[in-house]
């Protein structure tokens, strides 16, 4: 196992020191800020602004899910695998004595571990602002908040598996970036026109947490949901690993 948390933190370090990673988190830490201060004068001329401006956490949440998480797991998986192919960096990774899905798996957890943290900023950030601007919500109100934050780390597990498996095709982290994000955009538009297939998209549960407010959802719709999503991580993984370990690097 030690090798393991040794490609683990190599890992951990070379996604910190990208400057994408850095800028990601500046966001995260800035955009609560500012969207607090921008709501909180805005209350006193607009009540459907003031409507909004309600709950600052979750309306983050919302458009970090749509959207910015997604982005920034579509970029560091086309950088983790397909840049490094391209830059010829992987083959030093593969002669170390480290098993190749140790290596795969540790690139993977990086990016786990870099959502969830962006995650947890993101939560503590904007419910500061939220309280410095407007005041303090009860604990009942942020604990809603904090489970909604808890259950998005997992569609947005199953969306980053699927980057992972879809950078493996790839040599160049430039293609792979911009077909992950193309067929993104194309897979959140399809259920508009067939509605259907949004019960088996992975792509339409990213606002999942949604259902964990207040009452939430039934428990079985709940527990279903997680299997559907727990599916999806486990399949996109493992089809991700094997083209991993067959591809020559």
């Amino acid at each position: 196992m030690h090798s393991f948390y040794a490609s683990f933190a190599g890992e951990l370090e070379k996604t910190w020191a990208r400057r994408r990673t850095k800028g990601f988190l500046l966001l995260t830490v800035l955009l609560p800020a500012v969207s607090a201060l921008l709501l909180g004068y805005a209350q006193d001329r607009s009540a459907v602004i003031a409507g909004l401006g309600s709950n600052l956490p979750l309306i983050l949440l919302n458009l970090y899910t749509f959207a910015v998480l997604p982005l920034f797991m579509m970029m560091t998986a086309a950088d983790s695998f397909a840049g490094e192919t391209a830059a010829r960096t992987m083959k030093l990774l593969l002669v170390r004595p480290v098993t190749r899905a140790k290596v795969f798996a540790s690139k993977a957890l990086a990016v786990a571990a870099f959502v969830a943290a962006l995650l947890a900023a993101l939560w503590v950030v904007s419910t500061l602002a939220q309280g410095l601007a407007a005041g303090f919500g009860g604990a009942s109100e942020t604990l809603d908040d904090l489970k909604a934050y808890a259950a998005a780390w997992v569609p947005m597990m199953a969306i980053g598996s699927i980057a992972i498996f879809m950078a493996q095709w790839f040599r160049q982290s430039s293609g792979a970036m911009a077909l992950i994000i193309l067929l993104y955009a194309a897979a959140k538009l399809l259920p508009l026109a067939f509605p259907q297939l949004s019960v088996w998209s992975v792509f339409s549960y990213t606002d999942w947490h949604l259902l964990w407010i207040g009452s939430g959802a039934p428990a079985g719709k709940l527990a279903n949901t997680f299997v559907l999503l727990a599916a999806y991580c486990i399949m996109a993984y493992t089809a991700g690993w094997i083209l991993f370990e067959r591809k020559e690097h």
